[in-house]
Formats: structure tokens, sequence, C-alpha cells
């Protein structure tokens, strides 16, 4: 469906859902292929809500897929071989955004990041699972020419994100259905030198999780901005940019919009060292001992400058 100016106006619908309840779910249909071509369709948001009314019970899996292979072989008739290879390509970036938004629960963002920015970090088992799957998937990934910004945009995201589960690997530990930062300054009897040498390493950690959380919305903004840009012009008009949440109960919270500012698309992707970024942290946080009540104005650090190389000692 196209209006006067060209844009389709359109929504991705699956024709299995992926949800045990949702319209269509198929319990045996691979959930690797939840989000790819095969299992997506291209509808007006009228007749998309029209065939998930009722969990889908008056369109079958059958037809839907007649639906498509119909619509696809008049669209084929009427199509030069260029303009079909050009559409192939954004049927799967398209099908890979819609991935990429269920891996990284981009409907979850602001639960997803208030977890990771408490006082004590912590992260669903789920959630990471899905991450860590994301991160391998992104480091697989061939991309096509002629899309330089979303390309760059996922490079981006895929190179924060693998330093933050860097992290997360090799420190939280598990606690029933959750990952946790551990703080192992709690569980020792009284040593002040190891107590201090603990509980500077877990704010040390505490708050380069927060700096890479900040760092992964900025990132995962930019997607949405390249998305739209290069894809589809109404790509999360309704939905918007991803929030991040931080502070807790008690302390109170606060949503914030995170962007980069506007840069040279060839920067990017940049490299993140956590090693680096594990060192600057501790060296403006004074060492890191919370109880020198050295703060970091975590709004205002340059995240990938921090984590360019580490500090001569």
């Amino acid at each position: 469906m196209l209006q006067e100016h060209g844009a389709v106006i359109g929504e991705e619908a699956h024709v299995r859902s992926s949800r045990p309840d949702g319209p269509r779910h198929d319990p045996e249909y691979p959930s690797e292929k939840l989000d790819t071509y095969d299992n997506l369709i291209l509808l007006c948001p009228t007749h998309h809500t029209t065939i998930d009314k009722e969990s889908g019970a008056a369109w079958s899996i059958e037809e839907l897929q007649r639906m498509k292979a119909d619509h696809e072989r008049a669209i084929d008739a009427m199509t030069g071989a260029a303009d079909l290879v050009t559409r192939d390509i954004q049927e799967v970036l398209a099908a890979q955004v819609a991935l990429w938004e269920r891996l990284a629960h981009v409907d979850e963002w602001q639960k997803l990041t208030a977890c990771l920015n408490q006082v004590h970090p912590f992260i669903r088992k789920d959630v990471a699972d899905d991450l860590f799957t994301l991160s391998t998937w992104l480091l697989q990934r061939r991309w096509p020419s002629g899309y330089e910004r979303i390309v760059a945009a996922f490079e981006q995201f895929g190179n924060v994100l693998g330093c933050l589960l860097q992290l997360v690997g090799r420190n939280f530990e598990p606690r029933e259905e959750l990952l946790e930062l551990p703080r192992g300054h709690k569980r020792i009897d009284w040593n002040p030198s190891l107590y201090t040498e603990l509980l500077t390493d877990f704010n040390v950690k505490a708050n380069v999780i927060w700096l890479l959380t900040m760092e992964l919305t900025r990132a995962a903004n930019l997607l949405i901005t390249a998305v739209a840009s290069e894809l589809d012009p109404l790509y999360r008009m309704a939905e918007g940019y991803v929030l991040m949440q931080d502070g807790d109960a008690i302390f109170g919270s606060s949503v914030s919009r995170l962007e980069y500012a506007p840069t040279d698309i060839r920067s990017l992707p940049r490299p993140y060292s956590l090693a680096a970024l594990m060192q600057r942290t501790a060296k403006e946080l004074g060492g890191g001992d919370p109880r020198r009540e050295r703060d970091v104005d975590h709004y205002a650090v340059n995240v990938a400058e921090w984590s360019e190389h580490t500090l001569e000692t």
C-alpha cells in the first residue's frame, strides 16, 4: 500500500507467533526461524489487527502463506530483475531488524536497563541468554552494500554489547532466575583490607555496567534512526526510541532518551576495551572505594574515549 509520496504503509506481521498464547503459535516451528522472512508478512495496520483477532482463529498459517505467495507472484510479474534483488535485500534486512528487536528485548528496554543500573546490578537469565545469542549472531553477519548507516549501527551495537557481555560473563553469578554482580565484600569475615579490595572492585564494575548500559542505549537508538533513514521511514513511528531507566524505589528513578551526538558515520563502529574502561573508571573514582565519595557524572562521559586504551602505569 503506497501513499502519494511513495512510503510503504505497512507492518511486519508474524505468520506464527513466538508467544505460546499468540496468534497461530506453532510449538514445533524452529524458534530461530520466527523472525526470518519465511515467517513474516507485510500488512497494513488494519489487516494486521484483523488476522490476529481471537488468536488468529479466522486466518490459518496456510491461508496467510498462500496470500503472501500470490502477492509476491503478482509483484514479481511487474518488477524488473534489479528491483527484485533490491526488494529481496530489503526483506532480509527487515527480518534481521525484527530478530534484533526480539533478542535485544527492545520492547522491554526500560526494564532491562533498570535491572542493570541498580545499586546491585542483575539481569534475568533468559534475557542474558538472548543477548549472548544476539552478540554471536551479529559477529556472523555479512552485510549488504548500499546500507551504510544500518551496517555501521548494527556493528556499533555489537561492539558495545560484546564489551558489556564480557563483563557479565566473567563476573555475574546465578541466583534463581537471575544473574547478578556478586557482592564479595558481604560474604567475608571481618578483614578490613580484603573488604576494601572487594568493595572497590564491586563499585568499579557497577559503574562500568552503568556506563555500558548507557552506551548500548545510544547504539540502539542509532540503529532505530538508521533503519528509518535507509529502509523504512515509518519504522517505530508509533513506539519511538528506547529509553534508559536508572535509579531505584528508595532514591527515585528516572528515564532518559540517550543518543549519540551527530557524527560522521565513517567514524563507526568504535572499538571498546573493557580493560581500558575499567581502568579509566577506577581512576576517575579515585581508586574506586565508594567511601571516598568520588562520583562520576555518567551522562557526561564519552564511553568510547574511555575505552580506547589502557592508561600508562
